[in-house]
């Protein structure tokens, strides 16, 4: 529902004119009318004189949008493996809306595998990397792998797929292409 909706409704339930609302107020008639018209948005000073004229507390608050952030990203319990299908969601997420990324690293993940856990650490550092934002503390306390990973691959390919391991993953230890988790923007559905 609009402010201006909600403006009339509230008025209108209250069985006040605009003319009254506007005493009450102590806004004039026009800028009431044009307010619940929706030919004006009001300014903050404004509606806090509307609402308290409508017995109304006005409160703000931030919608919350459904994200996918790092730290619910786990290892799949059947396969034992990285959830990889979540992991290219969760990439197409932030390719998307790259303002949620700080809020997308933020948390810990609590994975038991170690492997894991230097993958979302490498993750979390190349998109606060991109982002231009501060990595989030808890990827400094992931050491790296004590032994290297790499996809299973032909030699051929784990050569092709090492020089297109982003940095990050290459520090931990990790050799993955990026393209097993970024996928390019066009053909990211939207």
């Amino acid at each position: 529902m609009t402010i201006s909706a909600m403006i009339r409704n509230e008025r209108d339930a209250l069985g006040l004119s605009i003319r009254d609302l506007a005493a009450l107020a102590g806004i004039s008639y026009p800028t009431i009318s044009r307010i619940e018209n929706g030919h004006e948005d009001p300014r903050w000073d404004t509606l806090t004189k509307i609402s308290a004229a409508l017995g109304k507390t006005l409160v703000p608050t931030f919608e919350t949008r459904p994200i996918l952030r790092l730290a619910e990203i786990d290892i799949d319990g059947t396969t034992g493996e990285p959830n990889w299908t979540l992991l290219r969601s969760f990439a197409d997420q932030i390719t998307l809306h790259p303002e949620w990324t700080a809020a997308a690293i933020a948390d810990v993940p609590s994975s038991g595998s170690s492997f894991m856990s230097n993958l979302l650490a490498a993750i979390a550092e190349r998109l606060a990397d991109n982002a231009r934002i501060q990595r989030p503390g808890w990827t400094k306390q992931v050491a790296a792998l004590e032994s290297p990973w790499a996809a299973p691959a032909t030699p051929r390919r784990r050569a092709m797929n090492a020089e297109n391991t982003p940095a990050q993953f290459a520090a931990r230890r990790i050799t993955l292409p990026e393209r097993a988790i970024w996928r390019d923007r066009e053909l990211i559905p939207t």
